[in-house]
C-alpha cells in the first residue's frame, strides 16, 4: 500500500470517527427525551410492523446477534415496552410483542437520525442519495463485521485469553 492510499485510509478512518460520535452523542438525546437507545428504537419500530416477532427474526432484521437482542428485549421487557409470550404451535419459541406503552412512543414518531441530517439529505438529488448510501454498505461490507468479529474470538484463544467480546449497546 502507497502513501496516498494509507493517507485516504487514515482519513476514512477519521471520518468513522466522526460519525460514530455523532451516532453516540444523538443517542443520548434519545435516551434523555424518550428513555430508549438507538438499537431500542430500532427493536420497537420493528416491533411496530408485525403483530409478533421472534427474537431471530428480529436479529436478522436489524443485523445484531441473537444474544444482543435478547439483552436488549430484556431491558425494553423492564419499561413495559415489549412483552414475551410462548407461541401456542412450538412451545420452545418466545414472540416478541410492542405494548401500548411501546407504540405510545413509536406514535410520538422519534428519529433515528437526526433531524439536521435529515434535512440535509432530503436536499439532495435522488442519484446523491443512492451513492451515498451505496458507499455506506461498501464500506460496511468491506469491514466485514462478523468476519472480524471471528477471527478475533479465535486470535484471542489462540493467544490463551478467553475473553469475550462485547458489543456496545
Amino acid at each position: 500500500m502507497n502513501i496516498n492510499n494509507n493517507d485516504l485510509s487514515e482519513e476514512i478512518l477519521i471520518t468513522l470517527r466522526q460519525i460514530a460520535r455523532a451516532m453516540s452523542i444523538y443517542s443520548k438525546s434519545l435516551d434523555k427525551h424518550y428513555g430508549l437507545t438507538a438499537s431500542q428504537l430500532i427493536i420497537l419500530q420493528e416491533l411496530s410492523h408485525s403483530k409478533q416477532m421472534v427474537i431471530g427474526e428480529i436479529a436478522r432484521k436489524i443485523s445484531l446477534s441473537q444474544a444482543t437482542v435478547t439483552e436488549i428485549i430484556d431491558r425494553l421487557t423492564i419499561k413495559d415496552l415489549v412483552t414475551r409470550t410462548k407461541n401456542d404451535l412450538d412451545r420452545r419459541q418466545v414472540l416478541i410483542k410492542i405494548t401500548s406503552n411501546g407504540n405510545n412512543i413509536i406514535d410520538k414518531k422519534p428519529s433515528l437520525l437526526q433531524k439536521d441530517f435529515l434535512a440535509k439529505f432530503d436536499q439532495l438529488q435522488r442519484w446523491e442519495q443512492h451513492l451515498l448510501l451505496s458507499s455506506v454498505e461498501k464500506i460496511a461490507s468491506m469491514m466485514k463485521t462478523k468476519d472480524f468479529l471471528k477471527d478475533s474470538m479465535k486470535t484471542s484463544s489462540k493467544n490463551g485469553e478467553s475473553k469475550k467480546i462485547k458489543t456496545n449497546r
